[in-house]
């Protein structure tokens, strides 16, 4: 058999898996590791950005998202190549930066010795917000603008979200009688209508029945 028929062997192969290991692809096609990457560096081909880049697909099966990545399962692949040039890559084209959190959220992978590195290196530089460091550029324009922005960002205050409670009722009464509910899962709505009337609070079994039927919760019935 030719070399290039080894070659398109090894190719048609990863194409069906659509990403293996070298060692699974030498081992299934009975071939040395010299063969298999030969054929991979001769078609094209990308390495993963996680797992110690020991996973490889073909240059034409990545679909990339708009942060330049591509999964399949867990395991990653960017086009920019490594990790660490994965990491420079999608801060530097980042509108404000990325804390650790949020990048090994991104990655799914810890960050933290490249993003060292790349510091040391003065790729990357970063800033504190409170106790939370954002990692951002190193060009002069960008980096200003990526900070402004992530403070901006901490100002902005949060929204309140709105208890929809059923009409007649104040939420901290409705709260109270919730909790009431998942501490005496049993008790009757009429049971507590007469706790809460012990406590001050007036609330008729009728009300009890309507903040069951308001959330849409299971109660058991009463006789």
């Amino acid at each position: 058999m030719t070399s290039s028929q080894d070659e398109s062997k090894v190719i048609n192969l990863l194409r069906e898996l659509m990403v293996a290991t070298i060692d699974v692809l030498c081992n299934k096609l009975s071939k040395s590791r010299i063969t298999v990457l030969r054929a991979l560096k001769s078609y094209g081909y990308f390495s993963s950005f996680n797992f110690n880049s020991s996973y490889f697909t073909l240059k034409d099966i990545p679909h990339f998202d708009k942060d330049g990545l591509w999964f399949h399962g867990e395991v990653g692949f960017s086009r920019y190549g490594t990790l660490t040039q994965t990491i420079k890559a999608i801060i530097d084209h980042s509108e404000k930066g990325y804390t650790v959190v949020e990048l090994q959220k991104l990655l799914g992978t810890k960050v933290h010795n490249q993003l060292s590195l790349l510091c040391r290196k003065r790729m990357l530089t970063r800033f504190y917000v409170g106790r939370n460091c954002v990692y951002i550029s190193v060009e002069p324009k960008l980096q200003a603008s990526q900070e402004a922005k992530r403070k901006e960002q901490i100002k902005k205050p949060k929204a309140i979200t709105t208890i929809q409670v059923p009409q007649g009722l104040e939420a901290l009464t409705v709260i109270r009688l919730l909790v009431e509910m998942i501490q005496e899962p049993d008790a009757t709505a009429a049971s507590l209508s007469q706790r809460f009337q012990r406590q001050g609070l007036h609330i008729t079994a009728e009300q009890v029945r309507g903040v069951i039927e308001f959330y849409s919760l299971v109660k058991k019935t009463e006789n």
